[in-house]
């Protein structure tokens, strides 16, 4: 994944061979993937790996079993668990990290429950790690919900500070919004630069109304296909104008959507919504 500021983040997915006692070719098998994390490209700034691993805990199932109800599990991975051992020996993922692991191993259930299969050791086979000095953990769990496979989901979240390139320029500019009415249908008004509509517009590009905070740009409050939008000719300068039925009280925000590139190609400033006082 790419941006405009020539940071790149790259994402690993594998699934390693399985069994106890294929530690040795799961460590070949880490190094013959590797390569997929760039190591050579200065852009990259960023990378997760995760996946099932298939790093498996080196004991007899029914001692992991008394250990985690006695809620005492978590000890094994600085003894006896084999992802940990790797990274500590040097053998793998040299320079990743691994947010602290506070569940208990995720692997091996009986499907459909929370019960654990005791034909194998109970493992945290799933696992993310990352690398990259712009990554910032910020949990780490497994979802005891889906009990649909043998193991339980692993997911993580993080952040990742990206610094914005000082010479970004939308592709659409939206005119500024002044505080509105929730009475009088909205409209806005916008221009598309930089010879957008001829290398790249699309009649399948649609304008959204946004929360202010938008937090997923495919998910608008409200929508409209750019094609039922109407153009409009103000002192020689030419305008693509929208219109929305009337909005509910809040802060929200004008998007341009673009099909081609699959994200937002402008954004307004963001813009009030309030009840109309009495006359």
């Amino acid at each position: 994944m790419s941006f405009q500021n020539r940071t790149a983040i790259v994402f690993v997915d594998s699934h390693f061979v399985h069994d106890v006692f294929a530690y040795d070719r799961r460590i070949a098998q880490f190094h013959s993937n590797k390569v997929c994390c760039f190591p050579e490209d200065p852009e990259v700034k960023a990378v997760f790996w995760l996946g099932d691993l298939n790093f498996r805990v080196e004991k007899e199932p029914e001692e992991v079993m008394e250990l985690i109800k006695s809620n005492a599990v978590l000890g094994l991975l600085s003894t006896d668990e084999q992802l940990k051992r790797a990274v500590r020996k040097g053998e793998a993922f040299v320079g990743f990290e691994e947010p602290a692991i506070s569940f208990p191993p995720t692997y091996r259930f009986y499907v459909g429950t929370t019960e654990y299969d005791l034909k194998r050791t109970p493992s945290w086979c799933d696992r993310v790690l990352y690398k990259g000095d712009i990554i910032s953990p910020v949990s780490y769990s497994c979802n005891q919900e889906v009990l649909v496979s043998d193991h339980l989901p692993v997911q993580a979240v993080f952040n990742v500070k990206i610094s914005h390139p000082s010479n970004l320029t939308w592709d659409c500019l939206f005119e500024h919004l002044p505080t509105w009415y929730t009475t009088v249908p909205l409209i806005g008004r916008f221009q598309l630069l930089n010879n957008y509509w001829t290398s790249r517009g699309s009649y399948l590009d649609w304008v959204g109304v946004y929360p202010a905070t938008i937090d997923d740009c495919t998910s608008p409050f409200r929508w409209l296909w750019i094609a039922t939008c109407a153009e409009q000719v103000v002192q020689g300068q030419k305008y693509i104008v929208c219109e929305f039925v009337p909005l509910p009280e809040g802060n929200y925000r004008l998007g341009y959507f673009s099909h081609y590139s699959n994200c937002l190609i402008g954004l307004s400033k963001s813009f009030r919504v309030v009840e109309q006082p009495p006359e």
